[in-house]
């Protein structure tokens, strides 16, 4: 990031972007539709009440203002703080200053926050353009259309395989990243084969088979996430509604994710003329030729769809291959601890921090808002991690936040909301040229 020129004209051009930043972010602890942690829909009771948002207009940093206003400010910002709940903190950076530091090294359940870090994990052991490939394997090459053996669909641990009607639940589509089924049908009838003599095995062995990270059994019965497997179609539900209405209750999850992304496979070969035997679970043999294959889009474009809308399946899916690449283990423990290593590896202020999954469905997980500041810090403004994030009244979690305010398109942050917990990471870009980022938690 370039160095402030002046400091004063810094602070008066931040003035007002402060100002509309905070008033649209007093609206952060509600709710919101297309962030999928959905706890708030059965909700515990707790004693502790927000009693304002963290960030309403009335905690705006101070040095976020005019010199001039500071004075006038500070009492507003001490009174809000000190009627909030003990465990309330705020961190606000630019350009490597603390401009507010509240609590900041308080150790706090992060919700959907935690995506961050596995999204930047994700980043640094894989990088952006990396991808994931599905693949068709087969005892045989096709003999006059004839495969003589069986038929392999192995996962390659792909979150967002799936069919075009899956798809078609969202109305709101940018932003998220897709690989096509249909697809890798189609380049196995092209591979030149019409029948199968054997069965079409679904083959999950790049990960372990735990199908739920270590989440609250309500969190589980509200389909916050399909179980978990390296060989996932249509995130592994078996059915769901036409249209996404923000809920994810009337999905039904698979209850033998290889088996049925195999079944829903078979279906599509089918259609295409391709006559397969029965369906079955195994690892693919050893002496199995490749005959089709469909790679997924880009890392930076998997994340984008992940923080953007608060996919937990996809961080979940993304844990467990930073395990099996660190750690050589397909897992959600493997993966947490891989996480784990990095962050200290990076530097990141790491006091009270557990890692405990990928999305941040576990309240076991613990953060501050220091680690966060700084991980967004460090990533910088035009970093795969901060353009993935959702934008304020133009995508993902934030689509309905400042719309129609001069920071559309100029705030990029993750949501997180759990029961009794509200949170929200990001960057604030500076609508002139010369001036850096804020960077907030």
């Amino acid at each position: 990031m370039a160095p402030r020129p002046n400091r004063s004209k810094s602070v008066r051009r931040w003035a007002p972007l402060g100002l509309l930043v905070v008033l649209a972010l007093g609206a952060w602890n509600r709710a919101q539709a297309a962030d999928v942690d959905e706890a708030r829909l059965d909700p515990i009771e707790y004693d502790a009440q927000l009693v304002t948002p963290i960030l309403s207009p009335r905690r705006i940093p101070q040095t976020l203002q005019a010199p001039l206003a500071a004075d006038a400010l500070r009492p507003e910002i001490d009174a809000v703080v000190s009627a909030s709940p003990p465990d309330t903190c705020l961190v606000v950076l630019n350009d490597g200053r603390a401009l507010e530091d509240r609590s900041g090294d308080r150790s706090l359940v992060p919700a959907s926050n935690q995506k961050l870090v596995t999204t930047w994990a994700a980043l640094d052991v894989f990088g952006p353009e990396s991808t994931f490939r599905t693949t068709v394997l087969a005892d045989s090459v096709p003999v006059e259309g004839v495969v003589n053996g069986n038929l392999y669909l192995v996962g390659g641990g792909d979150p967002f395989l799936a069919t075009d009607n899956w798809w078609a639940q969202y109305t709101d589509q940018d932003g998220r990243a897709r690989t096509r089924l249909e697809d890798l049908a189609d380049a196995v009838v092209a591979a030149g084969v019409r029948s199968v003599s054997g069965a079409l095995i679904g083959d999950e062995s790049a990960f372990d088979s735990q199908r739920t990270g270590p989440w609250a059994e309500r969190l589980i019965e509200s389909r916050q996430a399909g179980p978990l497997s390296a060989l996932s179609v249509n995130q592994n539900f078996t059915s769901w509604p036409a249209v996404y209405d923000g809920t994810f209750r009337p999905r039904v999850p698979s209850l033998d994710p290889p088996a049925d992304a195999a079944r829903v496979f078979g279906d599509l070969l089918a259609a295409r003329g391709v006559v397969v035997g029965q369906v079955a679970t195994g690892v693919a043999a050893s002496s199995a030729v490749e005959l089709a294959a469909v790679t997924s889009p880009p890392l930076s474009d998997v994340i984008t769809h992940i923080n953007s809308y608060s996919d937990n399946f996809g961080a979940e899916m993304l844990l467990k291959h930073i395990g099996r690449q660190v750690r050589g283990v397909g897992s959600t423990v493997a993966g947490a601890e891989a996480v784990t290593e990095l962050a200290f590896g990076a530097d990141l202020p790491m006091a009270g921090v557990v890692i405990a999954d990928g999305s941040g469905l576990s309240e076991a997980n613990l953060t501050s808002c220091r680690f966060y500041a700084a991980l967004l810090e460090n990533a910088g403004e035009q970093s795969p991690l901060v353009q993935s994030l959702s934008i304020g009244g133009e995508r993902g979690s934030l689509v309905e936040r400042w719309v129609g305010t001069p920071v559309a398109g100029h705030v990029f942050a993750k949501t997180g909301t759990l029961n009794d917990v509200s949170a929200l990471s990001g960057v604030v870009d500076s609508l002139a040229d010369d001036e850096t980022a804020l960077v907030f938690s």
